[in-house]
């Protein structure tokens, strides 16, 4: 059997309604007064799948506060820490500087803001070079100690030389705010914006439309519900029908929601167990499952069911891993690739990855500490909207013309006993309604999710269709599987060794799936080989 030969050394002694791709780019990471090669900036980009992970070169410090902006393609526009805001040239835009004012912004302007998924960016509807950033902040109240307790606007032209025409424009001010979010109106294409009363059950209401913000309206929901008492976050389903805000001492609101008329029904509270202090929340991809994390353990709830309570599971339990604090769990958002990323509540350079997010139970597959980033992320995770929602069709708001007309789009992964065993995730958007699959091989499925066998290896062009009343789209891919050519020559493998500089000890992640039977040969950075490790056809 041929073997394929992995050869790396280990330094040992220096350091529309069309696509709408506006959440790719992900920045992340810091640096520090020391020179040491754990810091610096990271980004995934999910314009790649797998997203690619990669050392960046900027200037911008990002901490706990992240938000960034692509165009419908994923190329990147913006992003910001809270703080500043920079183009896709990593040079701070025009008057891009100053965003959120106060004793926190200039405390932290060099290192970033400081304050969990509190910004996004909208595309102001009508207005395709106009985005709006939505951005809480913080200051000191007397009372209450640290608080969010102003919420603003910030107005950018998206021109041939982007800047920032109006900043820190007032929505809401002298009122303790906590979490903020939003969703698609039910017409597909204003945004219905909600921003969260901090201890209360009590929200503010926005539109965003293409005259801009006109209308403010403040929901008080179920007072008998308990006294809230910790900071929570809010999020809507990715289908938009259920708002749902998680306080990390108390407990799990769920509400219906109407995106015709902003509407709030059917509120039910899922109390967390006592010993469960928490931190993030995060919905899967086709809106049925809730998972809600403490600092040790990952929840998930079916909230499709009549009794929610009762469909609790535990799905995952903090294994103990540091890198180099603990890495235990934190926020999340859920990828454009369908999978959930959380980060960790210490400083460290890994995240989770809920791998099957539409799956029930611990078939979801929690990967802890599965994705190494080149460099630390300081509680880094963004906050996106699901920019991929169209019109309610058919509803009484269903009046701007507008349908969705389905993307196709899926993602796979090998199995890793049998590499001829494939399971496909649909990855598609804008309500398609059917699902063929052409696997290449004179085979089909009607599936959203298909788990196939192929027949043999070999090279295979797999097609998936989606459709609905409005019509189809289709997406392809060409997977390789098994050993499909007779050349001797190594095909690359994607490698990752860490920590570098090595010391007592080092990590080596193949993370691609092996045609064949291999060796990994490690050397010094002398060429002194110090490890010959033999690897398996499959996952290792």
């Amino acid at each position: 059997m041929k073997r394929l030969l992995l050869l790396f050394t280990c330094p040992l002694f220096f350091s529309s309604l069309y696509s709408q791709n506006h959440d790719y780019y992900w920045p992340m990471g810091y640096t520090t007064p020391f020179s040491d090669s754990t810091y610096g900036r990271t980004v995934i980009d999910f314009t790649e799948d797998p997203p690619s992970v990669f050392r960046e070169e900027r200037a911008l410090n990002i901490r706990s506060t992240m938000a960034s902006f692509c165009d419908s393609l994923g190329n990147l526009l913006f992003y910001t820490n809270g703080i500043q805001i920079m183009g896709s040239n990593h040079e701070r835009i025009e008057n891009g500087d100053s965003i959120n004012t106060g004793y926190y912004a200039s405390l932290d302007y060099s290192s970033g803001y400081k304050v969990a998924q509190s910004t996004f960016f909208l595309q102001m509807p009508g207005h395709p070079d106009t985005i709006i950033l939505f951005h809480g902040s913080t200051e000191i109240d007397d009372v209450f100690g640290i608080t969010i307790n102003k919420f603003h606007t910030t107005k950018i032209y998206n021109r041939q030389e982007p800047f920032v025409v109006e900043k820190n424009r007032p929505l809401l001010e002298d009122v303790r705010l906590n979490g903020i979010s939003a969703v698609r109106h039910a017409n597909g294409r204003d945004w219905w914006v909600i921003y969260g009363v901090q201890s209360e059950n009590k929200y503010f209401l926005f539109l965003l439309t293409d005259k801009g913000v006109v209308s403010t309206e403040k929901v008080e929901l179920y007072p008998e519900f308990p006294f809230l008492h910790a900071d929570c976050y809010l999020k809507f389903t990715p289908d938009g029908n259920k708002f749902i805000r998680y306080y990390t001492s108390d407990g799990v609101y769920i509400y219906d929601f109407d995106r015709c008329n902003g509407g709030f029904s059917n509120g039910v509270f899922i109390p967390v167990p006592e010993d469960f202090l928490g931190w993030g929340h995060c919905i899967s991809k086709n809106g049925r499952f809730l998972y809600v994390s403490s600092v040790t353990k990952m929840l998930q709830y079916d909230i499709w069911a009549d009794d929610i309570e009762n469909t609790e599971l535990l799905v995952a339990v903090y294994d103990g891993y540091q890198s180099p604090f603990s890495t235990t769990f934190n926020t999340m958002q859920l990828g454009p690739d369908g999978r959930i990323y959380i980060n960790s509540t210490s400083g460290s350079n890994i995240l989770h990855v809920i791998q099957y997010p539409n799956k029930k139970g611990l078939a979801c597959e929690v990967r802890q500490h599965s994705l190494e980033l080149p460099t630390y992320n300081a509680r880094t995770m963004p906050h996106f909207p699901n920019y991929r929602l169209g019109p309610l069709d058919g509803s009484p708001c269903d009046t701007l013309g507008l349908d969705n007309l389905s993307i196709a789009k899926y993602r796979y992964e090998q199995d890793t006993l049998d590499y001829l065993q494939v399971e496909f995730t649909d990855l598609s958007y804008y309500e398609p309604a059917e699902w063929h699959w052409d696997f290449g091989d004179n085979t089909t499925s009607q599936e959203t999710d298909p788990v196939h066998v192929f027949p043999q290896s070999g090279t295979y062009e797999v097609c998936l269709t989606v459709s609905n009343v409005n019509g189809e789209n289709t997406f392809c891919r060409t997977l390789s599987l098994g050993t499909v050519s007779t050349s001797v020559e190594a095909q690359a493998v994607d490698i990752n060794v860490f920590p570098n500089p090595c010391r007592e000890g080092v990590n080596v992640i193949i993370s691609e799936y092996l045609p064949r039977d291999a060796k990994v040969v490690l050397y010094d950075a002398v060429g002194q080989r110090h490890k010959v490790q033999s690897v398996q056809t499959g996952w290792n």
